[in-house]
């Protein structure tokens, strides 16, 4: 059934859109809707309950990803408080388009700094904490925590490898290092602050992606924190390429996500193979200017032990390699 011929007044539907695809019951009866059209259209599978009392197009929410549905289910959150809020943490991240580590996206995050106390009510965590102007932007018609306070406010609540990823992740949107460390030290009494320090410290936005920054994090609680990160290596023919971490001792490592060999979703398959062997063209050039090169995926991250030891052996043959002989 198209949306046009969806039992369902125009103005409805204007509502609908205007509010980014959710609409709470008592907007739809001020359309002309019954709450008898409301059960009726909702066992038809036409509408979904969001939560209580808000309903989106169930073939609209079928065709969003995790994050468009959590910017839906804001909003249904929003509609549902009578109290002016400010979204923040996890889903301020998902409004302002920063990227995130395995983000739980279960539940919706805000901001009242009026409240007693933090509570969690209809998957809405309300968090209490102060909330300067400077740390507020205006976004989509909503009030949202600015990025460097977002990323503070998500290294404070969660662990050292979310926090570090989504710190990366606002440094490498543009946020200046100084606003963040302005942020921090606005929170520096507050729980989690002392985590947040770390994450702020580890935090560089030469990261080109959350599975990099996970992989620093892991590197360092190992022993084994690069020197550089995306540094240029040039042989005899020029640049050979841009690599994720480096070594001074002759150590490359590649983080391999989904992204890694630029090839578009759908591409032809001789797109695909062309692009691997382009990169390993690429390695063989790397090895040939005398450097060890180790690779990875998501697959090593989760279960890091038997990939840090593969870094450590490498390192160890790439100092060996470089070590002079001493007769």
């Amino acid at each position: 059934m198209s949306r046009f011929s969806l039992p369902l007044s125009a103005e409805f539907l204007a509502v609908l859109e205007r509010q980014g695809g959710a609409i709470s019951a008592d907007q739809a009866y001020a359309c002309g809707h019954s709450a008898d059209d409301i059960k009726r259209l909702r066992r038809a599978h036409v509408l979904t309950s969001v939560r209580r009392g808000v309903y989106a197009l169930t073939d609209d929410l079928a065709r969003l990803d995790d994050r468009e549905r959590h910017v839906v289910e804001t909003r249904a959150a929003l509609l549902a408080l009578d109290e002016p809020t400010t979204i923040g943490h996890e889903s301020a991240a998902v409004w302002l388009g920063l990227e995130m580590l395995r983000p739980d996206l279960s539940t919706v995050h805000v901001v009242r700094p009026e409240l007693r106390a933090s509570r969690t009510e209809a998957g809405v965590l309300h968090h209490l904490a102060g909330l300067p102007a400077e740390h507020v932007v205006d976004l989509a018609d909503r009030r949202v925590t600015s990025p460097a306070r977002t990323g503070v406010d998500v290294a404070r609540t969660t662990d050292l490898a979310r926090g570090t990823a989504l710190l990366d992740s606002v440094l490498r949107a543009g946020t200046r290092r100084e606003e963040v460390l302005a942020v921090l030290d606005h929170c520096r009494a507050w729980p989690g602050a002392r985590g947040a320090s770390r994450a702020v410290t580890m935090a560089d936005g030469r990261a080109a992606n959350p599975g990099e920054s996970w992989s620093r994090v892991l590197l360092a609680s190992g022993g084994l924190p690069p020197d550089d990160l995306q540094r240029a290596v040039y042989d005899e023919d020029g640049l050979v390429g841009i690599v994720d971490f480096w070594y001074d001792d002759g150590l490359v490592g590649e983080f391999d996500g989904l992204t890694k060999y630029a090839v578009a979703p759908g591409a032809a398959g001789s797109a695909a193979a062309s692009a691997v062997v382009r990169e390993k063209l690429r390695e063989d050039r790397l090895r040939s200017v005398d450097l060890e090169v180790v690779r990875w995926t998501w697959a090593d991250l989760l279960s890091p032990e038997r990939w840090l030891q593969r870094m450590r052996a490498s390192l160890g043959r790439a100092r060996s390699r470089r070590r002079p002989v001493v007769a």
